[in-house]
């Protein structure tokens, strides 16, 4: 029998009265283009669905959203049949209901609610740091608005929608015609709230401004540019130069990593995140400065698709016909300016940290939170769950205290790289990635494979029970912070000691 891999959703654990979702994915070798999934459901109900692509990655599979009501079931073992038709391939899964009595806080009370600014209409769940944050949240989103307005040039002719999610999902934030970004007190992602809100907003209005064919890279590199940075403020240049392998510039620094823009216009989303991003937003920001705002956008909003050619096919033809350059005479040039652009060590190292950490947490996401990697996230319809007054599916996510650990162990990564503490960042980060290292390895105590790693798993396992959750981990030498909540998001601060080895409460507010 072939093994099809089956997920499910909500994620964390399945209750009466969810409406279950199915992600079917079948062997690599397996051919299913003409194939059907059916799951035979108790009571006699039955689902069918297609394998198509899905994600960023177009990854093949079966996709069912809600399928499965739950509600009025018993909690307990329930036996589901799958089959593959009509190749005829069956098999049983028996899934665990808990009672629903047995949710966890603050999902029992949690809902939907509303609340609109200038700009925007946000859409959030109750007892969530996004309804503690909301006012301050309107306000930041009516400054952002008016700046990316501003720079496009463009006014938003209706409110624009924005869900607050409660988890992290791929980097924080995606657009459609609707904006999704993560806002939670544990956010792992590592990114500035009003950076990545910025940044969908201009993706929001580009899209309304139009043009033929707009490239992935420019289309990120806009936004990138126009916010100035990507996940903080950056000077783009000298963080592209530093991309550079260093033979490629006087002063030896450089990390090697430039990625040729035929490969990563042609490929962008494929190609390694940060770096992608990095070169995309020094592009643009060094087309408008050769060539001037009006003419970049005259430029941009008339690339035209080429027959049989990828993007950087559409670029290079655009680029001739508005400036008289083809791709390789820009990257010829390009490249000279970064090599012209004095950096330093610091920023070398800067890039080098940031680059890793994004690395460190998707592989975290892929090992221990796979619905939120970026390629593959589990993003339903905003408007469906808010219709059926769907919330498990955002408030709802893996947080074992494997989970807790190792999100604030990225959480302080983040923190000491915005502060500037490049060595407490890398040790931070070294720490998950030991943890993970130990969790392929199979061993059976991972966190002991770092101290650091082994100090949040053991923080974590202290305020949970006094009835926490870990939102944040602070370790000194001998002593701990750890912020807390508990139901409702109000924050909680304990302060504990190292005593004989062992960690002790000392105080908690």
């Amino acid at each position: 029998m072939l093994d099809f891999e089956l997920l499910l959703h909500p994620d964390g654990g399945l209750f009466v009265g969810d409406q279950v979702s199915f992600e079917v994915l079948p062997p690599s070798e397996l051919d299913l283009q003409d194939a059907t999934l059916r799951i035979e459901l108790p009571q006699e109900a039955m689902l069918e669905a297609r394998f198509f692509p899905f994600g960023i990655a177009g990854r093949n599979q079966a996709t069912l959203f809600w399928g499965w009501d739950t509600t009025g079931l018993e909690a307990g073992a329930q036996s589901l049949t799958f089959s593959i038709q009509p190749l005829g391939y069956t098999w049983t899964q028996t899934i665990t209901l808990a009672a629903a009595a047995e949710l966890p806080v603050p999902e029992p009370l949690a809902h939907w609610t509303t609340s609109e600014s200038d700009c925007c209409l946000f859409y959030y769940i109750s007892e969530t740091a996004a309804a503690r944050e909301i006012t301050a949240t309107l306000a930041l989103a009516d400054q952002q608005a008016a700046h990316a307005m501003a720079v496009l040039g463009d006014e938003f002719s209706e409110p624009l929608v924005i869900t607050l999610m409660p988890r992290v999902l791929g980097q924080g934030g995606f657009a459609t015609n609707e904006m999704y970004i993560s806002f939670l007190d544990r956010n792992y992602a590592g990114n500035d709230f009003g950076m990545v809100l910025h940044h969908e907003m201009v993706h929001v209005l580009d899209q309304r401004l139009g043009g033929n064919l707009r490239p992935t890279i420019l289309i990120e590199g806009l936004a990138v540019y126009l916010s100035g940075g990507h996940y903080k403020p950056e000077a783009l240049a000298p963080r592209a130069a530093a991309l550079l392998a260093p033979a490629q510039r006087a002063d030896g620094l450089g990390l090697g990593w430039y990625l040729p823009l035929t490969e990563l216009a042609n490929d962008f989303y494929q190609s390694q995140h940060e770096i992608g991003y990095i070169q995309a937003g020094a592009l643009v920001e060094y087309l408008v400065d050769t060539w001037g705002w009006e003419s970049f956008s005259a430029f941009y909003r008339d690339i035209q698709p080429v027959d049989g050619g990828g993007q950087a096919s559409a670029l290079d033809a655009a680029l001739q016909a508005h400036f008289g350059r083809n791709l390789a005479d820009l990257e010829t040039d390009f490249v000279a300016m970064l090599q012209a652009q004095p950096i330093t060590p610091e920023t070398v190292a800067d890039v080098r940290l940031t680059v890793t950490f994004f690395e460190v947490m998707r592989r975290y996401q892929q090992a221990l939170d796979p619905s939120a990697y970026y390629l593959t996230a589990w993003l339903p319809d905003g408007p469906m769950m808010r219709e059926r007054g769907i919330v498990a599916d955002l408030l709802r996510h893996p947080a074992m205290l494997e989970n807790l650990a190792l999100e604030t162990l990225l959480v302080a990564a983040d923190a000491a790289m915005d502060g500037g503490d490049v060595d407490l960042g890398a040790q931070a980060l070294d720490a998950v990635g030991a943890v993970l290292d130990a969790l392929e390895a199979g061993a059976e105590t991972p966190f002991a494979a770092n101290p650091l790693a082994q100090a949040h798993f053991e923080l974590a396992q202290l305020v949970a029970e006094l009835g926490y959750t870990a939102e944040k981990i602070e370790v000194g030498d001998e002593s701990a912070r750890v912020i807390a909540s508990q139901g409702w998001p109000e924050l909680t601060v304990f302060e504990f000691k190292r005593v004989n080895g062992d960690w002790r409460l000392a105080q908690g507010e």
